[in-house]
């Protein structure tokens, strides 16, 4: 017996069509290189910076009128947008003549992201009939798998394109995105259950997202929480860069080991994907064991700190399908994803001060303070069980089991 679900072919479709987005837009080829592009055409550490200051920007400007954008015009031309500015980032970065076009193109790229997150999501969610959605975690953590294994590719060969030529990778990524917005205007747009136009619709709509937050006291409680888990796991993920670097890894061998997290990452995915116990049980497992795995990665050992950061990747690539799934069970398709952008507004918030600060601290008391920092935040996320239990949301608990 297949074990691929069985969809309509109508269905399958424009599933094939949102997968090949999909996978296209995980294809950055610069992702691991842009930082010594710019210091080869001699911008300095500080501008450098500021651009990075500049994307995180554009989603605390952009994530949630994104999502409402999805939710009110269509998650198809949300798309559509996020492949579009890509495209437009990319091209800008292969000049970077001045630091504004540079700071532009940054701010393009995380506006992309914006118009992304929560969107994709919703799309795959609504695309898929009622009797379907039982297996959309299935669906999205094989689709989340084949999308880091790929984002790992990209990442080596544009690393290695650089060493011929930078404009190499931002051209490739310009021809992926290009693809991304034809394969986006292919697409067709989920039934929405109620049009809104004009002024009215857009008060309507908040009105409406205020009323589901309200109602859902876990969900309101899981997007500030979970963006604070996602906050400390990226700023250990950011630096374990440099902690391997300074225990006497080679830069190849911390791009091995980069390359290695996106496959933990996949194969975590994968396993999310896949039917367990009740998300509200799943979440301090999950929460605990990452932290652990971060609190590890300070450690001395370096072979243990190594096997740390493998395995809270892999852990991380469970809740991300997890939690994906749980949030699309509980929210009605209307506020979908202007919900869902709100984790990634608070993530971009806290990123902005929590980065540079963490940068801060470990100069000040070392890497192994900082990722005990991070890793105890994180296990400390395991008390939303607490509300998970005690405030059950308006689905049936039987719903939860994703």
């Amino acid at each position: 017996m297949s074990r691929i679900p069985a969809f309509s072919n109508t269905t399958w479709t424009h599933i094939y069509r949102f997968i090949a987005w999909h996978l296209m837009s995980q294809m950055g080829f610069g992702g691991a290189i842009w930082i010594l592009y710019l210091q080869h055409r001699g911008y300095s550490l500080g501008q450098i910076g500021l651009a990075e200051a500049i994307f995180h920007l554009a989603p605390i400007l952009l994530e949630v009128p994104s999502g409402t954008f999805a939710d009110l015009v269509g998650r198809r031309w949300s798309l559509v947008v996020s492949s579009t500015l890509v495209f437009l980032s990319s091209i800008l970065m292969i000049s970077a003549a001045t630091l504004p076009i540079v700071m532009v193109a940054m701010f393009m790229q995380g506006a992309s992201y914006s118009f992304r997150s929560g969107a994709d999501q919703a799309f795959l969610f609504d695309t898929l009939t009622a009797d379907q959605r039982s297996r959309y975690g299935k669906v999205f953590g094989r689709l989340l798998s084949a999308g880091y294994v790929l984002a790992g590719a990209a990442t080596w060969i544009g690393a290695w394109l650089s060493e011929r030529s930078y404009a190499v990778p931002y051209a490739l990524s310009a021809i992926t995105a290009l693809c991304g917005i034809l394969l986006a205007f292919g697409l067709a747009e989920p039934p929405r259950e109620t049009p809104h136009t004009g002024e009215r619709g857009i008060g309507s709509h908040f009105r409406q997202v205020r009323t589901v937050l309200r109602d859902r006291p876990a969900v309101a409680l899981m997007l500030f929480i979970a963006s604070a888990f996602w906050v400390m796991v990226t700023i250990s993920d950011l630096y374990a860069q440099a902690v391997f670097s300074e225990r006497g890894l080679t830069n190849g061998q911390v791009g091995l080991l980069m390359g290695t997290m996106f496959l933990a990452i996949a194969a975590g995915t994968t396993v999310g994907g896949q039917p367990g116990r009740g998300f509200a049980w799943q979440w301090p497992i999950l929460a605990i064991i990452t932290g652990a795995g971060i609190i590890l990665i300070g450690y001395e050992v370096l072979a243990v700190a190594l096997i740390a950061f493998v395995i809270s990747q892999f852990v991380t690539g469970i809740v991300e399908t997890r939690l994906s799934a749980w949030y699309n069970i509980q929210l009605p398709p209307s506020q979908r994803a202007t919900v869902l952008s709100i984790e990634s507004w608070l993530f971009s918030c806290f990123m902005i001060g929590l980065f540079p600060l963490g940068g801060w601290f470990a100069g000040r008391a070392g890497w192994s303070a900082l990722y005990l920092v991070c890793g105890v935040i994180v296990m400390l996320t395991a008390l939303a069980l607490l509300v998970l239990r005690s405030h059950p949301d308006k689905t049936d608990e039987p719903s939860l089991n994703v």
